[in-house]
């Protein structure tokens, strides 16, 4: 059996699975369970991969979110990803080994089925049911290729989220995340100057604000206020007074029948942002706050 991959983690979450037991080595210096159950500091942390990050982001605003079994499946993956990259050195076959097992093994891809989106945008249920967003596929595609020593990270691609792996500077894949379909590229070193394609690179945090923007979106269009309202919090530890972040807050707030709270946040944006588009509908919406007040006073 191969020898698990050594990472720059040295946390170990024990995973028992069919009677087997697996280490999952992800954390950061001296973390442990306890400092993940310190919810408000998990936005805060920038070492935490980004999957890690939106596994454990669930339990803000799903109480029974089993992160448990969540880590347990993806550290079944993960070993047998370790197999590979040691079974196969040749990095274009390596790719070609791990979609193959990703799409056709294990039968990740997107769906057809009506299931709502902010299910399929969920990692455990990803992992569960082998099926989801773009989104989430991609952070859990791109996590097991750096898994496999790729650099590998997820990216914009003309407005759709991709994987992008660089073999080096001029070599690399992009990867449909929903489908596996992959397109290899090679730029010519004398073709520098030639317009690139318009690709953007979401490392990191950005990973991560990526999925909490989707998830938000996808509560917000379920009604599911509450919910879209953690995924609010969570952004705002990471981007501060983001004046886009407070009218969201302020609009959930005031589905939520916290009016003079969510007044005081559409104020914010209308200060902050007086020459956005939509400033006048907010300022309507401030009015009918402020007659509402008025009138339980």
């Amino acid at each position: 059996m191969a020898v698990s991959k050594i990472s720059p983690w040295v946390w170990t979450k024990k995973c028992y699975t069919s009677g087997l037991l697996f280490s999952h080595g992800f954390a950061v210096q001296s973390m442990t369970d306890t400092w993940f159950d310190e919810q408000q500091e998990l936005g805060m942390d920038y070492t935490v991969p980004p999957l890690l990050r939106s596994i454990y982001a669930e339990q803000r605003w799903d109480a029974q979110a089993d992160t448990e079994q969540t880590l347990c499946l993806l550290a079944e993956l993960e070993l047998a990803v370790d197999e590979m990259r040691v079974k196969e050195k040749d990095a274009h076959k390596r790719i070609d080994l791990i979609l193959d097992t990703f799409y056709t093994k294990w039968l990740f891809s997107g769906t057809g089925q009506k299931v709502p989106e902010y299910l399929l945008n969920n990692v455990g249920y990803v992992l569960k049911m082998r099926s989801g967003t773009s989104t989430a596929l991609a952070i859990l595609l791109a996590h097991l290729l750096e898994r496999a020593d790729f650099n590998a990270t997820v990216a914009l691609m003309q407005n759709e989220v991709v994987v992008h792996v660089a073999l080096s500077s001029e070599e690399g894949y992009i990867i449909d995340p929903s489908s596996g379909q992959q397109s290899w590229y090679i730029t010519p070193e004398n073709d520098g100057e030639k317009e690139q394609e318009p690709l953007e690179l979401v490392i990191g945090d950005e990973a991560f604000k990526l999925y909490l923007a989707q998830q938000k979106w996808s509560f917000i269009a379920a009604e599911k206020f509450s919910h879209a309202l953690s995924c609010v919090e969570l952004l705002m530890e990471l981007l501060g007074d983001d004046p886009y972040e407070r009218r969201d807050r302020g609009y959930l707030l005031n589905q939520l029948n916290c009016p003079k709270m969510a007044k005081d946040d559409l104020q914010y944006f209308v200060d902050e942002c007086p020459d956005d588009p939509t400033i006048e509908i907010i300022q309507n919406q401030i009015e009918e706050l402020a007659d509402h007040n008025n009138i339980l006073h």
